[in-house]
């Protein structure tokens, strides 16, 4: 499946945000082996031993699939465009007035049950359009050693994978170096 242009987009920012000494990042990472697989779109690893897993949607569509989300990380964090955000935010509202509607004994305290809904399952909003900004901060996640140590050898496994690609593009024994010895 290709990917489409806001997809590619917010790849873009997360790598250059991430891109920092001490904070490891790899796209695509299959979490689990066998049947149990589970996919996360981008991951990091921080020298601090923090695991932040980002979930990339770009339409309406794609947020309400049934794919499975992959909210392993100590942080966690659904990755948006701007524009879907406020959709989002308004099909909520939509639903909040019909359901006042329904129990008229309903006050309404004026937060957005989209963004309440992300707070209250401790997940992140990171919008993006230019930049990324967090307009949600995510809640430490307790992530046990054992799932630690998967996440890190899933991300072995697909930085791996990774470099393979690299190679068949640009080999790193190629002609360049066997002329310099």
């Amino acid at each position: 499946m290709t990917k489409t242009e806001l997809t590619r987009k917010a790849e873009q920012l997360l790598w250059k945000e991430n891109a920092k000494m001490g904070t490891f990042g790899c796209f695509e990472v299959t979490i689990g082996i066998g049947t149990g697989r589970e996919i996360v779109d981008f991951i990091t690893y921080s020298t601090t031993g923090e695991f932040r897993c980002y979930e990339i949607k770009v339409s309406k569509s794609d947020f309400n699939s049934s794919a499975k989300l992959s909210f392993k990380g100590d942080f966690n964090y659904y990755v948006m465009p701007i524009e879907l955000c406020k959709q989002l935010r308004a099909d909520a509202e939509k639903e909040k007035e019909a359901w006042s509607q329904k129990h008229p004994k309903y006050k309404d305290d004026g937060k957005n049950w989209f963004d309440e809904k992300l707070k209250n399952s401790r997940i992140g909003l990171i919008e993006f359009g230019r930049n990324l900004t967090t307009t949600i901060k995510p809640k430490r996640k307790s992530v046990n050693m054992g799932m630690k140590s998967a996440l890190l050898e899933s991300m072995l496994r697909s930085t791996n994978r990774e470099v393979k690609k690299f190679y068949r593009v640009q080999p790193y024994w190629g002609p360049k170096m066997m002329e310099d010895q």
